[in-house]
């Protein structure tokens, strides 16, 4: 006799059924079945004990073998940036799509056929280790020269795939009057030829003297595109993210799309906001003005706390640090200060600031010598004013092991735990450059995951998009094998983690980052439903295949947010 159907008000909006479901809980134990239920996981366990739960009007979702992960939290990114360095805002300029100088002098000149004379023409991605004419002379670098003929009456500008270097032509320059005569700016350096004219490359803030002219985005733009990058980011299994970077303009478009969106389905991803303040001044008059704090705002959109950014990115040499790259510089900060003592002071008075006003600090630190600064400023602020902050160092790319070890040494004698925010799919994608910055022992041990994971400290994984596409795939890839993208070969195989730990790193402990751990980041009875399906047994299969995992659903709050068709 068939079991009768259990009432409607008792059983699950959904069940889903005869998969694995890594539950990534304290135990990492694995499943078979999840039942969801007005937007929460109610039952995780065998498939035969879900199904019995279901009722007359519960949809049911056989899964067929398919592999259940938490939503992917991406920690880390500019999503709102990413949003509109994408067609047909943006050239897209990245590898591979564009492999040469050449191919982007052809780019901006089909481009410029097509724009009316005066307007801007704007790119993302271009990456110099990817580019045929420097990979076969590293003294060849693009530059102006290669944009002039290409579009004379059109100022363009080109921004690299990290974000701390632009390319313009000269048209450019001339409207921001950029001349040889015009002086560094404080954390910037613009590029010179032999013959000190303007080389057409902008380094670190020097690229904000070019982009003051440029005409901004319209608002509705800004808008169509965010919902546009959350569709998209939903079918990559991605839930949750943190958009480290949010002025006033980016917050208002936030809480605009939300307003607008939420209701019809449109807003599909968990969003946490840092905020960009500015300087110490603009800071102070925030914190008098503004009254939120971090966790303002509710499950999908809320403020996370501040970000700042002290140093430059070791591609470029521009982060600061104790040992020297391999040209004998030592890198910058880019903090406020005419020398080095006073930009560490405005940095650490900056984080005191931010500290006492509670909120959470997430800092972009790369060099070995700033994240030590900010580490140690982080943990005396919190041994005079305690309260569960969370900050954690961003990049992170050569935080020492006495370092990592007096961090983990601080959260076990205080409980307050700092963490480190890393980009393992960057890592995969610039190792054998590295070589050729620090050397090939210290490009080793650039991100040094197994350290970190080893000393017990919280490591939380991301993209950082729009340096790199925003896909968890290749970073838990990059993660496991260390391996080059271009060519194969290992960098700093001892640094190498397993699929579990790099699982953990995109999903429960971005979650902990969130100060969220309680309602998403693991498959468990009371958590937010948020989870994604992909097509192979991440946690068997030859690891060198991750990347071409397909994402077959996504589920987020309990909604199906992307469905490829495949169940």
């Amino acid at each position: 006799m068939d079991t009768p159907k259990r009432p409607d008000l008792f059983s699950p909006d959904s069940i889903f059924i005869n998969g694995k479901v890594i539950t990534v809980d304290d135990g990492f134990s694995i499943a078979r079945a999840i039942a969801v239920k007005s937007g929460v996981i109610v039952a995780v366990g065998a498939t035969d004990e879900i199904r019995g739960l279901s009722g007359r009007r519960t949809r049911t979702v056989d899964l067929k073998g398919a592999t259940v992960l938490p939503g992917i939290n991406d920690s880390h990114c500019h999503m709102s940036d990413w949003a509109l360095s994408r067609p047909p805002l943006s050239l897209d300029v990245r590898f591979p799509v564009v492999r040469s100088i050449g191919d982007i002098t052809k780019m901006v000149a089909e481009k410029a056929r097509v724009s009316k004379p005066g307007d801007w023409i704007v790119g993302d991605g271009w990456d110099e280790g990817y580019l045929e004419e420097c990979l076969a002379d590293a003294r060849r670098k693009p530059g102006k020269t290669d944009l002039d003929m290409a579009a004379p009456a059109n100022p363009v500008f080109l921004q690299e795939y990290s974000g701390h270097r632009a390319l313009v032509n000269s048209l450019a320059l001339s409207l921001a009057g950029v001349t040889r005569d015009t002086p560094d700016p404080v954390g910037g350096r613009i590029g010179r030829t032999e013959e000190g004219e303007p080389s057409g490359l902008l380094f670190e803030r020097a690229s904000a003297v070019v982009r003051s002219v440029m005409p901004s985005w319209s608002y509705a733009q800004r808008k169509q595109a965010l919902v546009s990058a959350m569709a998209e980011l939903s079918s990559l299994g991605i839930t949750s993210f943190t958009d480290a970077g949010t002025d006033r303009e980016k917050w208002a478009c936030y809480n605009d799309v939300y307003d607008e969106s939420f209701r019809d389905g449109r807003w599909t991803c968990r969003v946490n906001m840092l905020l960009m303040l500015g300087g110490l001044e603009s800071m102070k008059g925030a914190f008098r003005y503004v009254g939120a704090r971090t966790n303002f705002g509710n499950e999908w959109l809320k403020v996370g706390g501040v970000k700042l950014v002290a140093d430059g990115i070791p591609p470029l040499k521009t982060a600061l640090m104790w040992q020297p790259y391999v040209d004998g510089t030592y890198g910058l900060l880019v903090t406020e200060g005419k020398t080095l003592d006073e930009q560490e002071n405005s940095l650490r008075e900056a984080i005191r600031l931010a500290h006492a006003n509670r909120m959470q600090v997430g800092i972009h630190s790369c060099g070995e010598r700033t994240i030590d600064i900010i580490t140690d400023e982080y943990m005396k602020c919190i041994a005079a004013d305690r309260w569960d902050a969370r900050h954690y160092v961003i990049h992170s790319d050569f935080a020492r092991p006495e370092t990592i070890d007096k961090v983990a040494d601080f959260g076990r004698r205080t409980g307050c735990n700092l963490a480190f925010n890393v980009q393992s799919g960057i890592k995969w994608t610039i190792s054998d450059l590295m070589e050729t910055v620090v050397g090939a022992e210290r490009a080793a041990y650039h991100w040094p995951l197994r350290t970190m994971l080893d000393a017990g400290v919280c490591v939380a994984n991301s993209s950082d998009a729009p340096v790199v596409y925003p896909d968890w795939r290749p970073g838990i890839q990059g993660a496991v094998l260390r391996e080059s993208k271009a060519t194969g070969r290992p960098s700093g195989p001892a640094q190498c983690i397993t699929v579990p730990e790099a699982l953990r790193t995109y999903t429960v402990n971005g979650a902990w980052l969130d100060h969220k751990e309680h309602v998403k980041g693991s498959i468990q009875p009371g958590k937010a439903a948020d989870f994604c399906i992909i097509d192979g047994d991440i946690l068997a299969m030859d690891p060198h295949k991750i990347i071409d995992l397909r994402v077959l659903m996504t589920v987020a709050g309990g909604n199906t947010v992307y469905d490829a068709g495949a169940l």
